[in-house]
């Protein structure tokens, strides 16, 4: 970049002099024959050098504070050798220095250069210092940033993240400073233990967006209705704790009846789902019943939570607390019986955990929107029928083990792009028996076996392995059968596109009478018109509707 250099006052004998000088280096150069012509340059350019003659002495009322460049060196030349000054930096920023008359222009030359590269490197200086309070700035910033992301970090470790209540980590860390607490200055700490009541049978039946919509809004009630100071966790799974500080028995009591209530008053309601919720409540604390440790309190709450399922569920039972039912025998039976089917429910979850695992790392694939969408489907019918919802868990695990055995036995073929051809189907004919086989290695199993059995079966009689008609199908077979095979008409598949509502509209009358129940297949689409569930045509659904109950009549 070309520097620039102002040469200012009136002097005719230098002017000369330091015209030819200057004419020498590569620079533009500025004339100012006065103070103000000067100062009004100095704000418009960018200085490397001022060059003054003595008509512009530089003294301290000289206007140089306004310069545009902070790092302007100046050259003042002056009339004797009497009026030299020391060099030095100048109070604008600059550097300063003085010449005497007379001088050649080798000196002049000289102290030029001098300054010039002088100015260069105040240049780089104040580029450095620049540079400098911007990484200052960016340090202070990622700083600032870093202590707001620790502090996020900070409520994320202590939070759960689908309640947004503490966890079960910050609970062991909480409960014993809590009860240290109480134990030094004599106060209580009360405990509640609560369990939402067949939560993995909601949660299974209805799908897991219910099952997370239960657990935000029982959060949600829970901090509602607890006082300040009151502690909620989530526990694990549908498991809540609430501390209760400087709470006395009678007092912790009170407070589990108003939590439960605010399960009861209300239900749970989400889009087209709608459940009343209960909770069963065990209640403990430190003075009434002298637990040794954390692990020892919790358990205590456990056995009393377990105790208010065993009588009923939807209760509050303190630790200790005598049972209302009067034999304590059956009481003690009702006890084990609901522990051992807890203990049950979590081995064939963990077992159908570990399938699914299995599944997915063999084959790389899995079919969680199949078995979702064909488990509502499946909920849809057995509310028509009447059915318990507890069947409903039998339904949703036989999917996950006919989706997840019939991925590891067929995957190639499952992966084809065309059409099953006659061997392709005679291969999958066999998959009842293979389900069977497979699914007797677990005894906890036996209903979804005798399920999976005959879920090949046709209405008509032509279906596999037995060639079974109508009636004589096992209604769990049936409806597993066409809540299967809408769901395959509502996927995507290798071979296929999903299909359009008015295909599946002419599958389903197709088959009707043939492949499926026509009853079951006219409740479906009496369940799917009302939940809206598929974008069907009012007047081409009655039309179905209409021929399936001509089919039903003639069968008759």
């Amino acid at each position: 970049m070309t520097v620039k250099i102002l040469l200012a006052g009136t002097s005719l004998e230098t002017g000369a002099v330091l015209r030819e000088t200057v004419s020498t280096l590569k620079a533009e150069v500025f004339l100012a024959t006065d103070g103000g012509e000067m100062l009004r340059l100095g704000q418009k350019h960018d200085f490397a050098l001022f060059i003054l003659d003595e008509t512009l002495p530089l003294n301290d009322e000289f206007p140089l504070l306004p310069l545009r460049a902070r790092a302007t060196s100046i050259l003042s030349i002056v009339a004797h050798e009497q009026q030299l000054f020391t060099p030095g930096p100048g109070r604008h920023g600059g550097y300063v220095d003085s010449l005497s008359q007379p001088f050649t222009q080798q000196l002049l030359l000289g102290k030029i250069l001098t300054l010039l590269h002088i100015h260069s490197l105040q240049q780089e200086l104040l580029s450095c210092h620049f540079t400098l309070e911007e990484e200052n700035d960016k340090h202070q910033q990622c700083r600032q940033s870093l202590e707001q992301q620790n502090h996020y970090l900070k409520i994320l470790s202590v939070r759960d993240g689908l309640s947004g209540l503490f966890n079960r980590r910050h609970l062991s860390q909480v409960l014993e400073q809590e009860m240290y607490k109480a134990r030094t200055q004599n106060i209580d700490l009360g405990l509640l233990l609560l369990d939402i009541d067949c939560f993995n049978e909601i949660n299974r039946g209805l799908g897991q967006i219910f099952g997370d919509f239960i657990i935000n809004e029982f959060a949600a009630r829970l901090t509602q209705n607890s006082r300040p100071g009151d502690l909620c966790f989530r526990f694990g799974g549908g498991d809540f704790v609430v501390l209760l500080p400087a709470t006395d028995l009678s007092a912790a009591l009170a407070h589990a009846e108003i939590l439960r209530q605010a399960c009861v008053d209300k239900p749970f309601t989400n889009k087209s789902h709608s459940r009343t919720i209960t909770v069963s409540i065990g209640v403990v604390t430190v003075l009434a019943n002298s637990p040794q440790n954390q692990d020892a309190f919790i358990s205590m709450a456990d056995q009393a939570m377990y105790q208010a399922k065993s009588e009923g569920r939807n209760r509050v039972i303190a630790y200790g607390q005598k049972r209302t039912i009067p034999e304590p025998q059956i009481d003690t039976i009702a006890l084990l019986q609901e522990t051992l089917r807890r203990i049950l429910k979590k081995t064939k979850d963990s077992s159908l955990a570990s399938i699914q695992v299995l599944a997915q790392s063999v084959t790389g694939s899995h079919q969680d929107e199949h078995v979702n969408m064909a488990t509502r489907y499946i909920n849809l019918l057995c509310q028509g029928l009447g059915l318990p919802t507890t069947i409903v868990e039998t339904f949703t695990n036989g999917l996950t083990l006919y989706s997840c055995f019939r991925l590891l036995l067929y995957r190639e073929l499952l992966a084809k792009k065309e059409r099953f051809n006659f061997n392709d189907r005679k291969l999958l004919n066999d998959l009842p028996y293979k389900l069977a086989d497979l699914t007797q290695y677990f005894d906890y199993f036996a209903n979804e076996r005798k399920m999976l059995l005959c879920q090949g079966e046709r209405y008509d009689g032509l279906g596999y392995p037995e060639g079974l008609a109508g009636e004589e199908i096992p209604l769990t077979s049936r409806i597993f059968s066409i809540a299967d095979g809408l769901a395959a008409m509502n996927s995507d598949r290798p071979h296929r596109q999903r299909l359009s509502p008015p295909e599946i509209l002419n599958e389903l009358l197709r088959g009707a009478g043939t492949q499926w129940d026509p009853s079951l297949v006219l409740l479906i689409l009496d369940m799917i018109g009302k939940q809206q569930l598929l974008a069907f045509d009012e007047d081409q659904l009655s039309h179905t509707r209409l021929l399936i109950s001509q089919k039903i009549s003639q069968s008759c």
